[in-house]
């Protein structure tokens, strides 16, 4: 029932609610656990941007591209989808090919948001994404710039949850197998999780059905675009990441 009292999900907030109505809504439903003994799947990072807008004083969409996006050259990354890029911005099948539901993904350039969401609203590209993955492989710099220092990315992809959360996740959102770190999942350990990969690898999948991994191990950073929301999505992420390593011959 705590469940039903949430905010449907970051792109349905960003669309009805304020990021002052957000916050308020969210503050009605009471907590499923206390803090810090059960890990589960939110809105935390819808809160976060909030949290980043009233301390810098910008929108969440400014302060990305002046501390993350411009620097990285991530030229096609916003919040917003401006008229002349229109046509390049991928749509959902009707229909989800597997179950034959109805299915859709929020379109920046037609449903203007009332604050924007870090959780779920943000637009890119393949090579634009890349280019972020590519940096959390270097440990914080590309091309010979420094975007976040090594201790950053090293506590960041580090498993933050350890042996006092009771419970891993009551949301399939975490695979088996894996931990958690400060923004992304991290693999824990060879086995146990139904998908190839190296301990310590970590990724996490976009709203609708994008996905992107980083194999420090292997050297690799994987980029995955498709617009596969639901369950769709989840089989082409794993068979995605299977193939691409199933690929490595040394």
């Amino acid at each position: 029932m705590a469940h039903q009292m949430w905010p449907v999900s970051s792109s349905f907030s960003s669309l009805t609610y304020t990021g002052g109505e957000f916050i308020a809504e969210l503050s009605k439903a009471p907590l499923l656990d206390q803090p810090g003994t059960v890990w589960d799947y939110g809105v935390s990072v819808d809160v976060l941007g909030l949290v980043i807008e009233a301390i810098s004083g910008q929108s969440l969409g400014a302060f990305m591209r002046e501390r993350l996006w411009g620097p990285l050259g991530m030229v096609d990354t916003s919040f917003h989808i401006p008229k002349e890029k229109e046509t390049r911005y991928a749509r959902a099948f009707r229909n989800d090919p597997f179950k034959n539901h109805p299915q859709a993904v929020l379109h920046l350039a037609s449903e203007p948001m009332k604050f924007e969401c870090g959780g779920g609203c943000g637009v890119s590209t393949a090579m634009d994404y890349l280019r972020f993955a590519q940096m959390l492989l270097n440990m914080g710099s590309l091309q010979g710039r420094r975007i976040l220092s090594r201790k950053t990315v090293e506590l960041m992809i580090s498993d933050q949850l350890g042996p006092d959360v009771r419970e891993r996740t009551t949301s399939p959102a975490l695979a088996e197998g894996y931990s958690f770190g400060l923004g992304f999942s991290v693999r824990s350990q060879a086995g146990r999780a139904a998908l190839a990969g190296s301990t310590g690898d970590f990724g996490w999948g976009g709203a609708f059905g994008t996905y992107f991994w980083v194999d420090p191990q292997e050297e690799l950073a994987v980029v995955f675009m498709a617009a596969a929301p639901g369950y769709m999505g989840q089989v082409l992420r794993v068979l995605v990441k299977n193939l691409v390593l199933a690929s490595i011959i040394d």
